[in-house]
């Protein structure tokens, strides 16, 4: 159920996005009897979905947030050294700034207001899966 839940919820994204989120949550799902051992949490259907969605989501944030600060950062670096960033790929702008750019920072301001409204944040921002497992439980 996860898994569909994930993948539903993944649809309109480019095709390579989706596959390396889904192959990771897949994965997590692979691992899950480790995970619950770990954690010394009994494992149950209901904390295995919610663990397999929310690995996606964190995924999914990580790829994009790490894209993000890689071109910020260069970006930032070549401004202090007074020389210009400017990546063109085609019709499209990958630098600081540009539309690609502007993209990522507003699907991450996206995401995170997201994972607030839904009260998930302190859930996708667990320091290791064996802490998320035992929160979801807890909350059951």
């Amino acid at each position: 159920m996860s898994l569909k839940l994930l993948t539903d919820t993944l649809e309109s994204l480019p095709y390579s996005l989706k596959e390396q989120v889904l192959g990771y949550a897949r994965s997590i799902s692979a691992v899950a009897p480790e995970i619950f051992k770990e954690a010394g949490v009994r494992r149950n259907d209901k904390t295995e979905d919610k663990l397999v969605f929310l690995a996606g989501l964190r995924k999914l944030f990580s790829i994009i947030d790490s894209n993000y600060w890689v071109i910020e950062n260069a970006g930032a670096i070549l401004e202090k050294q007074q020389a210009q960033f400017s990546v063109r790929i085609g019709g499209s702008d990958f630098s600081r700034g540009g539309d690609y750019h502007s993209q990522l920072n507003t699907l991450r301001k996206e995401l995170n207001n997201y994972f607030i409204e839904q009260g998930i944040l302190d859930l996708i921002e667990s320091r290791n899966y064996s802490d998320l497992v035992r929160t979801i439980q807890n909350e059951h």
